[in-house]
């Protein structure tokens, strides 16, 4: 359009070379070196270690819980021990490639499991006298189920 006055100026266009590598590459991936590596796992394996030892301890506190000892007993015991599986759920490292980062998802779980576990087991005796039905779900406590097998083969493929 003639005599129209353009304010405004496109600028050139630059040449940008990594343009054409933006492209063409569709993620980056980086990997941590050999000692990251390393450190990860072991950190991982210490976890899981201490996290085998406490679900034995675990397994004895449901048993007392089940037969209903007293709460003033086994709460000491019990909210400690719960308190430490969701710390070391919170410890876990970053994973350093895939087959270490299903390992620490299924740790996750299982470790999530276990401290819930027994805060409820410990809340429901704290109300069993108010209904029959917690006493039942009370007597049918049976240690930590599947999820303490899961934790143990964890524990076996971490073993150097």
């Amino acid at each position: 359009m003639p005599g129209v006055m353009r304010l405004f100026k496109r600028p050139p266009a630059q040449h940008d070379p990594g343009e054409a590598l933006r492209r063409t590459v569709s993620g980056v991936t980086m990997l941590p070196d050999e000692d990251l590596r390393d450190a990860s796992r072991a950190r991982l394996r210490r976890i899981v270690a201490e996290a085998v030892l406490l679900q034995d301890n675990a397994a004895e506190l449901l048993a007392e819980i089940r037969d209903r000892r007293p709460l003033a007993m086994l709460a000491p015991r019990g909210g400690p021990m719960a308190t430490r599986f969701f710390e070391l759920r919170r410890e876990l490292p970053p994973p350093a490639d895939l087959d270490m980062a299903r390992q620490c998802a299924i740790v996750s779980v299982v470790l999530d499991h276990h401290g819930t576990l027994i805060v409820t087991a410990l809340q429901m005796l704290s109300m069993d006298w108010r209904s029959d039905a917690i006493v039942e779900q009370l007597e049918r406590l049976d240690g930590l189920g599947a999820p303490a097998i899961r934790l143990d083969a964890i524990y076996d493929e971490l073993r150097p």
